[in-house]
């Protein structure tokens, strides 16, 4: 089931994670990997170097274990040490187990000496009771020293950044029931307990030195109750080539139900998955409108734009107001494809280009201060399991580079 429009997921900490897995399983193919006394196993050690708008700096090495099975990968386990300036020296473990083609679960943790963690259960079973409920459930503790806040609305400056600490307690559980064989119909419940506080950059000001007064500036509970029905004739969830998907839904939060504020969301979505040239190349658009209403409405519960899976050209929610409109292109040209120990990888290049911007009103929406970005990446392809990708957009505020799992649409 595809991540709710209102929420990204967290990505600051696997950032470090998706760089290496780009450069490991370039090494692994390439049979660069290390013997391994168990069956099945490769074993390959990496160097890590990388720098993050917010983190700056961070250097370290970590060793990645696959575990091989019958032509797929069931499962990959990555232990990390790393160095950064502002964080100091933290550690980080993933795991993740393919049951089957629809059945996985993962675990991620990361924890430096300066508080920076970040923790994550998630659980995901897309053909449950013979293919007619699909479920999708995630538990997590985040705490995020280097968070950023420019104001609200599309004239947000980048001169006004501030830097804060959110530190959240967060569920999400989803339940689907498949109506048709391509149409799903889900109920999803999403908690969150957030609290703000001083952030780890002491170079850049406190968010309630600068904006006073800003809703949820002290945190809040959240419990929404979302509906989405989603339409999806992809090939793939995780690695598609050819196929349409559409969802549309509300969500709803009310104080009279345990949630301290009161609000609802809407929002619709659509993906075309193209290819141009059979496999070779692949043009992938999205387009998605959302909009939200509500008093005194937290911040951090605002429509967002930024980030990895929106406009690569800038950090990690960047912009903030009620309503957000978005248009993504990229083209994913196929280089080539490599077969080892069964496994087959694809490594692909691409091109893209977006364009988007929040909004106060619908009234407001006009071409003016729209932002723009064009980039390129690089991805690893392990076909229907797996992505590994590096993303580097060029916006009107400078370079942004993001790298993880997962295509960003």
């Amino acid at each position: 089931m595809p991540t709710p429009l209102s929420r990204l997921p967290h990505v600051e900490c696997q950032r470090r994670l998706g760089q290496a897995l780009v450069l490991l399983w370039f090494l692994n193919t390439m049979g660069f990997g290390c013997p391994s006394a168990l069956a099945n196993r490769t074993l390959v050690p990496l160097p890590i170097f990388t720098t993050d708008p917010n983190e700056r700096e961070t250097y370290g090495a970590l060793l990645a274990i696959l575990d091989e099975q019958a032509g797929a990968v069931r499962s990959l386990l990555v232990p990390q040490v790393t160095w950064n300036s502002l964080l100091g020296t933290g550690g980080t473990v993933y795991y993740r187990r393919l049951l089957t083609a629809d059945e996985s679960y993962s675990f991620f943790g990361s924890h430096s000496t300066r508080n920076q963690a970040n923790y994550e259960v998630n659980y995901a079973n897309f053909r449950l009771a013979q293919q007619r409920y699909l479920l999708d459930g995630k538990l997590e503790y985040n705490n995020d020293r280097t968070a950023r806040f420019f104001g609200l609305g599309a004239t947000s400056r980048e001169q006004a950044e501030t830097n804060y600490a959110l530190r959240e307690a967060a569920g999400r559980f989803t339940l689907g029931r498949r109506v048709l064989p391509a149409l799903v119909a889900a109920l999803t419940e999403r908690v969150r307990y957030v609290t703000i506080g001083r952030g780890v950059e002491t170079a850049l000001p406190f968010l309630r030195d600068v904006f006073r007064g800003v809703p949820g500036e002290d945190g809040a509970l959240v419990w929404a109750h979302r509906f989405a029905l989603t339409y999806d004739t992809r090939n793939a969830r995780e690695t598609p080539t050819h196929g349409v998907f559409g969802q549309i839904f509300v969500e709803a939060a009310n104080r009279a139900l345990g949630s301290h504020t009161s609000f609802v969301r809407y929002g619709l979505e659509g993906r075309l998955v193209w290819p141009v040239v059979a496999e070779r190349l692949i043009t992938v658009t999205r387009g998605l409108f959302e909009w939200v209403e509500g008093q005194a409405l937290p911040f951090f519960e605002l429509s967002a734009l930024g980030g990895e899976t929106t406009l690569r050209g800038f950090g990690q929610q960047r912009f903030l107001d009620r309503g957000r409109i978005l248009f993504n292109v990229e083209e994913r040209l196929r280089l080539f494809t490599v077969t080892y120990n069964d496994v087959r990888t694809a490594f692909e290049f691409a091109l893209f280009a977006e364009a988007g911007r929040v909004f106060h009103t619908v009234p407001d929406l006009s071409f003016r201060h729209v932002q723009t970005v064009c980039g390129v990446g690089v991805r690893l392809v392990v076909f229907s399991q797996l992505v590994a990708k590096i993303d580097v957009g060029f916006g009107s505020e400078g370079v942004a580079v993001f790298s993880g799992l997962d295509y960003p649409f």
